[in-house]
């Protein structure tokens, strides 16, 4: 028998959170007060509670559609896939869970797809974000 990560409920108001605008309050909810967020936004990750809401509200206040699609569950972490899109920009991406033992999301990995597209938006929400983009850095500025 298949056993699942427990805390699916954690996923689902999460994405209902996303759907609604990211409202902090609903945020502060299931986020954990450690939380990490690894993201394409950054090639460092972001920690706390309050810097990772910021990071996600700043996005949601820009995206002209998001919407999740399916949230999946293994045996330790959860998915959820969803499509984003900002001005011209679409993506397609993946929000890796994890979640504490409280039933917090502990960890949050944003996968992007396609890579141009994945690169164009990160220029746009990197500093909505409070990250200047990593393909400055790389460049030497």
């Amino acid at each position: 028998m298949t056993a699942f990560a427990q805390h699916r409920a954690t996923v689902e108001s999460f994405v209902d959170c996303m759907h609604g605008g990211a409202d902090k309050d609903a945020l502060a909810r299931v986020l954990a007060e450690n939380v990490v967020l690894i993201s394409p936004l950054s090639d460092e990750p972001l920690t706390g509670r309050e810097a990772v809401t910021a990071a996600i509200q700043g996005v949601a206040a820009v995206a002209t559609d998001l919407t999740y699609k399916e949230v999946l569950s293994g045996e330790t972490h959860h998915a959820a896939f969803f499509r984003l899109q900002i001005e011209d920009t679409a993506v397609n991406g993946m929000d890796y869970i994890l979640l504490d033992a409280e039933g917090k999301i502990a960890e949050l990995t944003i996968f992007w797809r396609p890579l141009p597209s994945a690169v164009e938006m990160q220029g746009h929400l990197a500093p909505l974000a409070g990250m200047q983009p990593w393909e400055l850095r790389t460049n030497g500025e």
